[in-house]
């Protein structure tokens, strides 16, 4: 019998899609066994008590007041390829986990936006992302499990004494600089008379000669983007922190809570 070797092209995508997450989940699971083995110490109520109880008063069933937090050297989480990362949550092991040396201040690659933050906000933080899996939410969308971290996190923050001015400059805008920065570039280019296909076709060369000459104006978009997004952020959780509760049922609430809402 002839067999044909060629695969459809939507069969070889789904294929290579598998393996990447095949092999991200087997890399996540060796780090996660390894942090296990090298943590400095496990982190346990009542430490960072009043971070523990603003998250279990929104999600009493959740019990987040059981959940142990792993505290690795920062180090250390640099050399598995989580550097730059104050904490992160993993859903395979259910884990979370926060850096040794807390940093005040963190300069992006791309400009000096600046975040301060301390390890109770992480912490509040990283317990939104496990309270949203808890809750039995799947979405793929890493936007929308932020905006769900980041916006359950503004009532701790404001506890804090602090404005919603201060929240957005130096609690959201690092992280939302970033993810406006594709949309940044695509606003330059428009108001410079370049398509995005005439700009793909660009060399490395003439690429790197645009982010020379735009690139301040690219970040300067991006924080006004970024901005934008914080304040809806702030003022769609401000309405949700006022009803007293932090569950939500995902397909019920899909309208309000896709980070797509967020979008410019």
């Amino acid at each position: 019998m002839f067999r044909s070797n060629y695969q459809p092209k939507d069969y070889l995508y789904n294929h290579n899609l598998r393996e990447k997450h095949k092999k991200e989940y087997q890399l996540t699971k060796k780090n996660m066994e390894k942090i296990k083995q090298i943590f400095i110490k496990q982190i346990k109520y009542p430490e960072f008590e009043e971070a523990y109880e603003y998250v279990d008063k929104l999600f009493p069933r959740v019990k987040v007041k059981e959940i142990a937090i792993y505290k690795v050297m920062a180090r250390d989480l640099e050399k598995m390829g989580y550097g730059g990362a104050e904490g992160f949550y993993d859903t395979i092991s259910k884990s979370i986990v926060v850096g040794g040396e807390r940093r005040r201040e963190v300069s992006l690659n791309r400009g000096s936006i600046q975040a301060k933050v301390e390890r109770d906000e992480v912490i509040v933080h990283e317990l939104c992302h496990y309270c949203y899996v808890f809750e039995g939410n799947r979405s793929v969308s890493s936007q929308q499990r932020e905006e769900f971290a980041y916006g359950w996190s503004i009532g701790y923050l404001r506890q804090k004494g602090y404005s919603n001015e201060y929240i957005i400059r130096y609690n959201f805008l690092p992280y939302l600089v970033n993810i406006s920065y594709e949309q940044a570039t695509k606003n330059v280019l428009a108001w410079n008379d370049i398509s995005i296909s005439e700009y793909n076709a660009h060399s490395k060369f003439k690429r790197i000669e645009f982010k020379k000459m735009y690139g301040r104006k690219i970040l300067e978009r991006a924080k006004e983007i970024g901005i934008e997004k914080g304040q809806k952020i702030i003022d769609l959780y401000t309405k949700k922190i006022e009803e007293g509760t932090g569950y939500f049922d995902e397909e019920e609430d899909e309208e309000l809570t896709r980070f797509d809402y967020l979008d410019l």
